[in-house]
């Protein structure tokens, strides 16, 4: 048993200078050697009760069965890498992590990324100790079967933290595997963890309750700790990683750290280096309970390692674990050394301060990575400074580990960025896996060799740890630089490891007859080959080079390539080193080509339909075997588009079903041969429209008229669309298309079975033509013979897909409980082969039928029989309806079918009523429409066919239309004068296009939004906008490449690509967006995200830009990124070429030309207005304030005294006057001239100062040339000045007994004032003066005046007429008042601290709205934490809680004004004026309503209802608020002289046409108006009920509604209902905030003083708090009660930019309620706080 005593000696960590030598004694000798005295008894019982109650705080060795708590450092594919406390790593591979995620896992679909991140905790149980050749790391297992085995049902104690994983997602929440026998885990929604959450996904837990079988959890563990009844009673074996513990300081001090109770007795000691870092180095300050986290703890043991550092208690905030100080991997730093262990060679450092604070991070360092590692003890004292270079993290212990070894420090590579692709490099292997080996190169950067670049041969797994073992080392090449995963792609095959040549880094590196390795990506069937080579450089090996490869080429293939040429659109062409180049050049120039398919086998039967089996692997095609005509099994693959009859086939399903279980099939229909291999087709379709079909076997047997069974297999926008005729012979034909008729693209599909004739054959060219248009003229025949069958297909693949998914067949009956009622569908759930499945039910939308009874409402869990009408698999929803028993409803519309239920069952109706036929959208087809069947034909039990007939949906009447759409109409003028089209054309979105180049899109002035369009004409007279940035990439280097291609596209035609629609101007059509970017417009059917316009911009990005406008007025200079992405520049961050010297001697900025384009960096980036900050010197911007090194500011701040500077490295700097020149009499005329706000200036750094921080700086020309007169050199330092020494200086200030001289930049000295010299005072600001160094004094400095070179002024201050104290303030409130002045004015100035560290400028333009985020990011306050983003009308709310105190009912009385105004101008004109008004201008919802309230007047509400209609009608719908005005007067008409019936149609109709907040508002408005009470309340509960979630002032206009009507009760049970709605902290404050405004103003003024008096203890720092709270006083209690609350929120430690309005609020307040006295009370606490904050500003500014 370790003895505590023993435990307690450990050594000081992070700060100290511990040591190994053992302790002396009182004697001062070690106790070595000493033979030890007996205790006497009682020290025996004392010394082993002690050991009995502690517990041993740290882990040397893992041994089986030792939980502990991780945090994942690093992710592999199989697995992931923990750091533990106590620089341990352990392992947990994928199969440890929990039976539901092994079963996702081994079916791939989940990953190993998907359940973990870097800094996540995870507990663990040790399963095996770490072997000899795996160091450092031991197995472990975070399976809660293994995890938790030993806990009992009792042991769940609230606060206890277990480990849990997710095994199936609900509807309130999700259930989770204990790792217990019949105890379960549930997780309600709202306790989810900010991510959400997944099958299979492992989760920390803390139990919230349990009953006997379900243990009710949290995901946010941090939030609570081990209920102190579980303390009371704690046992040895009750605790778990990750509890939270209270650990209650006893008071003994010990070296080692702090001994703690933990309850029941129990002790346990925090080291030094598991506390909080303000208390590491004096733990004796410890004097209150601290959270600690149990980080070891092992059954039967003492073992207990707690830890109460802040980042690792909040268990559940990965955020907190991966930031280090901004520090990353590679970084060099200057570290100090703190502590050293010689025995060990471990030594640790403590980092620079940040901002003047301690660093919070610590660096350690061992053997391995220090430079002379056996002198430690000499090299590495304490206090040592040494260079360090960052190589790693130590996530569970907070610290970094650093080298100062000298080859480390050297060396050029130090993050993954740093490395050249090509570059061969020395690697150790320290993990493997099936994907590949990860490898650590240049000592610590990381990289990964997939299987397809480890070896030139082929590799399984066990000669792939052979060869690569863990600790070997091997060379390898740099083949990607890979910034998704943030580490190297490197190949270690032998093949590319010894090839010599250059490399590339992109396509732009690349030069004619380069020499790459390559390595084969895709074999097409064309016989082109696409060859990859570094960093994923892409190109194509012709078909005509591909064949003189030594072998059929196959992927992962090594192939040496030259590039032959680079295309415009950066397409790469290779050709073999050894192939003939002629060869090359003699390529086919056809841009599109046709895949030519060839006879099937000799084996296969052309034209027949084969019996067979059908199956699929993993990640393959489908593919089938059947017996040929020889009797031999024949082998064939099934292509994605001819599996399935469906549209929208579940093609990814299909095959996962036949990868589990094979099909024997008897519609195998024979394909031609592509690439040597077989092909065939298993549509149920084919295989009955082929039989008794002549099939042709081969070109010659076609004839003109023959009708043909095909398949689309591929369309081609330039060329058309291509059929392969099924049956095996290989012929590809081309659908014959109609001018009159729509294109046949639009017509067909890939994969749709096509029904034609032959139109022509053409046997010179081997091509012929088919004739879509085929045996369409008898509707009823077409119906027979080809839309049945094919539905009968259909339905058979619908079934087949229901049964092998384990879903109940459609048609078949099921008994469903109603779980929830909703507006248009019933949710249920009932029970199929024992699993329980969700459905739904629709229900019939809108309208009242008056035809059918209405049923009583449903309740829930009520049974009831269903039919199963359609499953959606990609949903996975079942979709029902109650069986019919008169009519046949419509129950189900698809894309390829229609489901209805009739009395006999469930009947399928065709859309398709040809295959050649791809069904619209029907407007007249609803749900529950009743409709004809005709003839059902049973296809299975209660299963039916039919076709629809009757009225506007007779399928035999809508034949006529599907051969109009293959032919056509002609039209005998299809141009208009204009040469345009009448009627457009629709386009598609992603479609592709040809377009003509119009010209620059022209756009109003001032206009916000981008500009940098071009107009191009799309067909049918279609306007597309193609923006600047989606010009082709060889444009956009081009110095303007909005004029080059202008100049090269005009009025030409482009081919370009739909990526997206726009809203015309003015509330016309849409538009287009375009791009001409090749990658877009080439990629396939993709996702809109990869087309899209990016928006991952991130700080430090390289991006191009484009030249829009300068804003004067902000001096910043605007362009655009992309079509939704602006940026600004401000004119420090323009490169030097837009620099120029002025005349006068002075910068001046030059503007781009528009569309000129620009590479910048972005240094700062606003998603909310999707704006980014840019600098255009995009060389590394230096970040810090250098002295000697010259940088560019711009004026932001001037006054007589000093000029602030902000500079392009984003500090503000303040240029003195005899920093300006060392002529010192012209100073304020070059200030003036050169210096002007905006102006820009080259400076240099002089110095820096601190308490506040301020950079000083001086011009070039100043700081470079040395004056003649050496009584006026430039002076950075106090210590150059010697007494005695004559100076030229310049007034800067006066004060009653001193006369301040500037000396030089931050140089001050002070001529004393007494009765002899009371005139120098006279001498004014900015005169020069020359003076002796009387004295120098610490930092003072005594001068003596000699001369007045230059007077000013000799006015007398004013302040000398003032007689009383009171009167005559000291000029530093006097700049208090200028400066709150200034502050709405110079949003600049960022107050006392002219740095740019503590303080930025956005930070002051959110002191004016008194509200904040930002200001709550400097403190160190818990409530930092919770703080939550807001929407921009809550945000606005907040900030103006003050002017809505004040002005809430001044708003009334206007609006009430306005009201009045209107109505006596109603009266003054006639009918006839308004009717010329309304024609005039049928916009104007004004107009409108003086002609309804016209009629209104005269009684006639039928014609002014009439009015209101026809302005609904006449209004333009972009006119939103004309609209808005309009639906308000047809309320405030309806409410006054309508009744209940058409208020309330009138408002539904404004609720969907209208914003429906914005109505419903309104309307209880009105309600309010006419005092209809009742009604109001209706309103505003409803408000409530549909807008609560986004609006939270919903619950304060029902409120103050009930409060107006003295229903204070009912108003003050909301607030409990509104907070547990509002999930944010935030929300929470302003609805309290609210309600207590409304207890001031409607309620009890003391119930509202208790609401704010809460809010200010909890958040003490919130401003806007205090000033409500002051508000709300002053104006229901009194002055007295606001001064008190002003007097406490100015007596708190808060920042200056907090202080500042509520010190301005206090002054005003005084001002008008209070006197002299109070006025100059706060005056003087004013002043007193500034004076302690900034004196030397004061002195400078008075």
């Amino acid at each position: 048993m370790v003895k505590l005593e023993e435990v307690t000696n450990e050594k000081y960590f992070p700060r100290g200078g511990g040591s190994d030598k053992p302790k002396p004694t009182k004697e001062g000798f070690p106790t070595k050697g000493l033979k030890r005295k007996s205790a006497v008894p009682e020290q025996n019982d004392a010394k082993k009760a002690k050991e009995e109650s502690s517990w041993i705080p740290k882990v040397d060795d893992f041994i089986d069965g030792l939980t502990g708590l991780g945090v994942v450092a690093e992710l592999f594919d199989d697995g992931v890498l923990l750091h533990t406390a106590g620089t341990h790593t352990v392992k947990i591979h994928a199969a440890e992590v929990s039976a539901k995620f092994t079963d996702l896992f081994n079916e791939n679909k989940i990953e190993i990324k998907d359940a973990f991140q870097i800094g996540q905790m995870v507990p663990f149980r040790v399963i095996s100790k770490k072997a000899g050749n795996d160091k450092g790391r031991s197995k472990a297992s975070c399976n809660p079967a293994r995890l938790n085995k030993h806990l009992s049902p009792n042991m769940l104690v609230a606060g206890l933290v277990i480990h849990t994983a997710v095994t199936s997602l609900e509807e309130k929440g999700a259930i989770l595997d204990v790792g217990l026998d019949q105890m379960t885990g549930f997780i309600e929604k709202s306790q989810f963890p900010a991510a959400g959450l997944r099958e299979g996904q492992p989760l920390v837990v803390r139990v919230l309750s349990t009953t006997s079988r379900v243990v009710k959890v949290t995901s946010f563990v941090e939030q609570d700790n081990l209920n102190m009844a579980s303390c009371e009673k704690l046992q040895l074996n009750h605790l778990m990683p990750g509890t939270i513990l209270e650990c209650e300081p006893t008071g003994d001090a010990v070296t080692a750290g702090v001994i703690v109770n933990i309850g029941n007795g129990l002790k346990g000691i925090l080291p030094r280096r598991n506390l909080p870092p303000r208390l590491q180095e004096n733990p004796e300050k410890l004097g209150k309970a601290i959270r600690a986290v149990v980080m070891f703890c092992q059954q039967n043991s003492k073992v207990l390692v707690l830890n109460a550092h802040p980042d690792i208690v909040a268990v559940s905030r990965v955020e907190k674990r991966t930031s280090f100080e901004g520090i990353q991997i590679g970084d060099k730093v200057q570290c100090t050394v703190v502590d050293v262990i010689p025995t060990k060679s471990i030594v640790y450092f403590t980092l620079p301060p940040t901002d003047g604070k301690k660093s919070l991070v610590t660096a350690v360092s061992s053997r391995g990575l220090l430079e002379k590692p056996d002198s430690v003890a000499t090299e590495y004292e304490v206090g040592t400074e040494k260079f360090c270079r960052v190589t790693g993290f130590r996530y569970a212990d907070r610290a970094i580990t650093v080298s100062t070894r000298k080859d480390i420090l050297n060396q050029k590579i130090t993050k993954y960025q740093d490395a050249k692709c090509g570059d061969v490099l020395d690697a150790r292997v320290y993990h493997v896996a099936k994907s590949g080996v990860y490898l650590t190169v240049c000592n610590f950067v990381q990289a990964f060799a997939p299987m397809s670049l480890l070896s030139d041969k082929p590799l399984n797994l066990q000669k792939l740890k052979a060869k690569f073992q863990v600790g070997t080392e091997t060379k390898c090449r740099v083949w990607q630089i890979c910034d998704q995963r943030k580490n190297l792609i490197v190949t270690c095959r032998e093949q590319i490891i010894a090839l010599k040549g250059p490399s590339a880094n992109s396509v732009e590196e690349l030069e004619i007859g380069n020499t790459l390795p390559c390595i084969v990506k895709k074999v097409f069937d064309s016989g082109v080959v696409l060859l990859a080579s570094f960093n994923n450089i892409c190109g194509v090996l012709r078909k005509e080079a591909a064949i003189h490869l030594p072998a059929t080429p196959k992927v992962n293939d090594f192939v040496i390539a030259n590039v032959e040429k680079v295309e415009d659109n950066n397409r790469v062409v290779f050709v073999l080193r050894d192939a003939n180049p002629n060869a090359a050049a003699s390529q086919n120039s056809e841009k599109k080509l046709v895949q030519r398919a060839k006879p099937a086998d000799g084996g296969v039967g052309i034209g027949k339909v084969y019996k067979g089996s059908l199956t699929a692997k993993k990640g393959e095609k489908a593919n089938v075997s059947f017996t040929g005509e020889n009797k031999k099994e024949v082998f064939a693959s099934v292509d994605d588009h001819l599996l399935s009859d469906l549209l929208d086939a579940p093609i990814g399903l299909t095959k996962r079903l036949l990868t589990e279980n094979k099909e024997e099939v008897s519609r195998i229909v024979p394909m031609g041969k592509i690439a040597a291999v077989n092909r065939a087709c298993v549509k149920r379709s084919v295989a009955r429209f082929v039989k008794g079909m002549k099939v042709p076997k081969k070109i010659e047997e076609l004839k003109e008229g023959q009708v043909v069974v095909g398949v689309v297999g591929q369309i081609i926008s330039d060329l058309g669309v291509f059929v392969e005729v099924v049956g095996g012979a290989g012929l590809i034909g081309k659908v014959f298309e109609r001018k009159n008729a729509k294109s046949t693209s639009e017509l067909l599909e890939v994969g749709q079975v096509v029904i034609g004739k032959i139109e022509s054959v053409d046997l010179a060219k081997k091509s012929f033509l088919v004739d879509p248009c085929t045996e369409m003229d008898n509707g009823e025949q077409m119906l027979e013979r080809y839309a049945l069958p094919l539905l009968e297909s259909i339905v058979e693949e619908v079934k087949w897909l229901a049964e092998h998914s384990n879903y109940p067949t459609p048609g078949s009956k099921v008994t469903a409980k109603i779980t929830k009622e909703l507006d248009d569908l019933t949710l249920v759930e009932f029970e199929h082969n024992g699993k329980k499945i969700a459905g739904v039910v629709p229900k019939k939308a809108g309208g009242d039928d008056s035809s059918e009874k209405k049923t009583p409402k449903k309740k829930k869990n009520a049974s009831k029989t269903l039919i199963v009408v359609d499953i959606n698999h990609s949903t996975n929803e079942v979709v029902l309806a109650a069986p019919a028993t008169d009519d046949t409803k419509i129950v189900a519309i698809r894309r390829d079918y229609l489901c209805a239920v009739s009395p006999q069952g469930l009947v399928y109706l065709p859309t398709r009523l040809h295959p050649n036929h791809l069904p619209v959208s029907d407007e007249k087809l609803k749900l529950h429409m009743i409709v004809d069947a005709n003839e059902p034909k049973l296809v299975s039990e209660g299963v039916y066919i039919a076709t629809r007939g009757g009225g506007d949906v007779d399928d035999v009447a809508r034949t006529n239309l599907i051969k109009k759409e293959f032919i056509g109409s002609a039209k005998p003028d299809n141009k208009r004068e204009d040469g345009g089209e009448q009627g457009k054309k629709s386009i598609k979105n992603f479609g592709i296009y040809t377009g003509i180049v119009l010209g620059q899109t022209k756009f109003e002035e001032n206009r916000k939004k981008n500009s940098l369009f071009v107009d191009i004409r799309l067909p049918g007279d279609n306007i597309g906008h193609l923006h600047v940035s989606e010009f082709p990439p060889n444009l956009l280097n081009a110095e303007n490449p909005l004029a080059e291609f202008l100049e090269r596209n005009k009025n030409k035609q482009v081919i370009v690509r739909i990526i997206g629609f726009e809203k015309g101007h003015q509330g016309g059509s849409k538009i287009a967006q375009l791009t001409m970017i090749p990658s877009k417009i080439q990629a396939g059917k993709v996702r809109a995200s990869v087309l899209s316009f990016p928006s991952n911009y991130k700080v430090g990005d390289l991006i191009k830009c484009f030249a829009s406008a300068t804003l004067t007025d902000k001096q910043n200079l605007k362009v655009e990124v992309s079509p939704l992405w602006s940026g600004s520049i401000s004119r420090e961050n323009v490169s030097e070429d837009l620099k120029a010297t002025s005349a006068e001697g002075g910068i001046v900025d030059l503007s781009l030309s528009k569309g000129e384009m620009r590479q910048a960096k972005v240094i700062a980036v606003d998603r909310k207005r999707m704006s980014l900050d840019l600098n255009l010197n995009i060389s590394d911007v230096e970040t810090e304030f250098k002295i000697g090194t010259a940088a560019t500011g711009r004026v932001i701040y001037v006054s007589k005294t000093y000029i602030r500077l902000k500079l392009s490295s984003g500090q503000q700097a303040v240029l003195t006057p005899t920093a300006i020149t060392d002529k010192y009499e012209s100073v304020e005329e070059i200030a003036e001239k050169q210096l002007a706000m905006g102006q820009l200036v080259d400076v240099v750094g002089l110095k820096v100062e601190g308490h506040p921080v301020r950079y000083y700086v001086a011009t070039k020309s100043r700081y470079n040339s040395k004056s003649a007169d050496p009584k006026r050199q430039l002076l950075s330092d106090i210590t150059a000045i010697k007494e005695g020494t004559q100076l030229d200086g310049i007034v800067g200030s006066a004060s009653k007994g001193s006369l301040f001289i500037e000396l030089g930049p931050g140089i001050v000295g002070r001529i004393p004032v007494n009765e002899e010299n009371q005139d120098i005072l006279e001498i004014g600001t900015s005169s020069v003066v020359r003076v002796t160094v009387a004295k120098i004094a610490k930092s003072e400095i005594v001068l003596k005046l000699d001369d007045i070179l230059i007077r000013k002024w000799t006015k007398k201050p004013e302040r000398k007429r003032h007689a009383s104290k009171s009167e005559g303030t000291p000029s530093k409130v006097a700049l208090l008042e200028e400066e709150k002045t200034s502050e709405t004015v110079e949003t600049e100035d960022p107050g006392f601290d002219w740095s740019n560290k503590g303080f930025r400028n956005e930070d002051l333009a959110a002191v004016g709205k008194l509200t904040s985020n930002t200001d709550d990011d400097s403190d160190e306050d818990d409530e930092d934490e919770e703080t939550e983003e807001v929407s921009d009308e809550e945000e606005e709310d907040a900030s103006d809680a003050e002017e809505d105190v004040d002005d809430e009912e001044e708003e009334v009385d206007d609006e009430e004004d306005s009201e009045d105004e209107e109505k006596v101008e109603l009266i003054e004109k006639s009918e006839e004026e308004h009717s010329r008004l309304v024609r005039s201008d049928p916009n104007s919802a004004i107009n409108w309503i003086e002609y309804m309230s016209l009629f209104v007047e005269k009684s006639d509400l039928k014609a002014a209802r009439k009015t209101a209609e026809e302005a609904l009608s006449a209004i333009n719908p972009t006119e939103s608020e004309e609209l808005l005005k309009m639906w308000t007067a047809y309320l405030n008409m309806e409410v006054a002289y309508g009744d209940s019936t058409t208020v309330d149609e009138v408002f539904k109709r404004a609720c969907k046409n209208a914003n429906s907040y914005t109505i419903h508002r309104t309307l209880a408005k009105i309600y309010q108006k006419f005092n209809k009470n009742a009604e109001a309340k209706h309103i505003l509960e409803q408000m409530v009920s549909k807008f609560r979630a986004n609006k939270l002032e919903v619950w304060t206009l029902l409120a103050e509604h009930l409060m107006t009507q003295k229903d204070q009760k009912g108003a003050r049970d909301l607030l409990p209902r509104a907070l547990k709605s509002a999930p944010k902290a935030q929300q929470h404050i302003q609805l309290i905030s609210k309600f207590a405004q409304l207890e001031f103003k409607l309620g009890d003024a003391e119930r509202g003083r208790t609401l704010l008096e809460g809010l200010v203890t909890a958040h003490p720092k919130k401003t806007d708090l205090w000033l409500v709270y002051a508000d709300a006083a002053l104006k229901h209690l009194g002055i007295e009660h606001a001064r008190k609350i002003l007097e406490r929120a100015c007596n708190r430690e808060l920042s200056v930019h907090k202080m500042r309005p509520l010190y301005k609020k206090w002054l005003e307040m005084e001002s008008k309620h209070g006197d002299a006295a109070s006025i100059q009370l706060v005056k003087s606490k004013a002043e007193s706080f500034l004076q302690s904050v900034a004196d030397d500003v004061m002195e400078e500014e008075d």
